[in-house]
């Protein structure tokens, strides 16, 4: 059911890193009271697992690929800054005193 894939790493784009890739799949389950049986189904979503230690050419932790595989990369504070500034935000705050 799991198969070998190959993906690019998330933080650089350049390094591989080999994963055992799991698809998404439906299990029935059977539960039964007294003398009626009932079936019950419901789907497992898929599944990276990561089986490199790190990313040749960053050199990024497996934790922090799995990481950002499951939640996603957060934004470093200047691609904030540069955003606010496109979106014709303020990037400095004064108070008024």
């Amino acid at each position: 059911m799991s198969e070998q894939k190959v993906l690019k790493c998330p933080y650089c784009g350049q390094g591989e890193i080999i994963t055992l890739y799991t698809p998404r799949t439906m299990v029935t389950k059977y539960g039964r009271a007294g003398h009626s049986k009932k079936a019950i189904n419901y789907f497992i979503d898929e599944k990276y697992e990561i089986v490199s230690i790190k990313c040749p050419s960053c050199g990024k932790s497996k934790r922090e690929i799995e990481k950002a595989l499951k939640h996603g990369k957060e934004p470093s504070r200047e691609d904030i800054i540069k955003r606010l500034q496109e979106a014709g935000l303020p990037t400095k705050f004064t108070s008024k005193t």
